[in-house]
């Protein structure tokens, strides 16, 4: 197979559908196909991709009617015989369905991380006459599509994320009680994702203030980088956290904080398979997210995580403490989250059914 890897997202911007795509298309070049990732010039995506020594092309759009970068597409197609185009966005799929139209060895197939089409005719003009399927990491997201009644048996493929799964005892852990001057004795939650209002960080710094009111001995810690960054630390100075809740900003090496707290939380209002939570629960973290899309299938509650309602800190407070009361469940949802990880949830087994999902086509 010759698979172009499109997506247009924006130069500074980088996520789960970002580290997915470069996971599934370095895999796959590793089985023998030839695979290029398509993006815009100078993007982080690029750039990741080409620290994996993937072949990048400068194809991107502006938006749905970009007619040079239709152009710049359509050589890359004939550059290559490109046999399949996987799109990341939306506008990269309805033009890659109108750059192979009349083409019928291209198959289009749009990945969808979270539910991004509604039951409009816009969408349904292209997601079901112009396409030859959609990859999900959810169960949740297929079965909405599938009510809109529009695709065809095994149109929509669910295959989950993947996640590398590390040797523990080689990652190099950050002391937070040291970095942040914290006393020995303080529990530390960790949570890492974009500072957007889908992760829900207004629901953890309210969490941290009920900590506060009940004088726990815990410091909330937040790695990434977003919008509500400001707005964030303003509510944590509004409300005189900052002995309860620390923002870290982006970091590279996320599992050597995560190796060094004692439990990651991820109180998102929706999700689509959250790369955050793969890994904590690769290296024996026990996770407390909300109970929305992909987390519920993630997590089987009180065996291998913990799952609350979303938006509801008085939850997630009760269920913090109920975790540091309670060493043996811990424990037992510590094992039973790498273990789950380890066998359900690798890179090669994402990177098989993706191949073969690509060869069904």
């Amino acid at each position: 197979m010759q698979i172009l890897f499109l997506n247009s997202i924006g130069k500074n911007k980088w996520g789960g559908g970002e580290k997915w795509m470069l996971m599934a298309a370095k895999g796959l070049e590793e089985k023998g196909h030839t695979v290029i990732v398509g993006c815009a010039k100078n993007s982080i995506i690029g750039k990741n991709a080409k620290a994996k020594n993937l072949i990048t092309e400068n194809v991107s759009f502006n938006s749905d009617i970009d007619f040079l970068g239709f152009l710049r597409l359509k050589r890359v197609i004939k550059k290559y015989n490109i046999s399949h185009i996987i799109c990341g966005q939306n506008k990269d799929t309805k033009i890659s369905s109108i750059a192979a139209l009349g083409n019928k060895n291209i198959k289009v197939i749009a990945r969808h991380g979270l539910q991004v089409i509604s039951k409009k005719l816009k969408y349904k003009i292209f997601f079901k006459n112009l396409i030859d399927g959609i990859i999900t990491n959810s169960k949740t997201i297929k079965e909405e599509y599938e009510t809109y009644n529009w695709f065809p048996e095994d149109f929509i493929k669910v295959i989950y994320n993947g996640v590398e799964i590390p040797e523990i005892e080689k990652i190099e852990p950050i002391d937070i009680h040291k970095l942040l001057s914290l006393p020995e004795k303080t529990k530390t939650i960790l949570s890492a994702g974009r500072l957007a209002k889908q992760k829900g960080y207004d629901t953890l710094i309210k969490t941290a203030n009920l900590a506060k009111k009940q004088n726990k001995n815990w410091h909330f810690v937040v790695i990434g980088k977003g919008k509500l960054e400001k707005k964030l630390k303003r509510e944590v100075t509004k409300l005189e956290l900052s002995e309860y809740i620390t923002f870290l900003g982006f970091q590279k090496n996320v599992l050597s904080f995560m190796k060094e707290t004692d439990i990651f939380v991820l109180p998102s209002l929706y999700e689509g398979m959250p790369n955050a939570v793969l890994e904590a629960m690769s290296i024996g973290k026990c996770c407390i997210t909300s109970n929305v899309n992909g987390n519920k299938e993630l997590i089987s509650n009180g065996k291998d995580g913990i799952l609350v309602e979303p938006n509801r800190p008085k939850e997630l407070f009760l269920e913090i403490d109920k975790i540091f009361s309670d060493a043996d469940l811990k424990n037992k949802i510590e094992k039973n989250a790498h273990l789950k990880i380890s066998t359900n949830f690798t890179i090669d087994r994402m990177v098989k059914l993706t191949e073969e999902y690509l060869l069904s086509l």
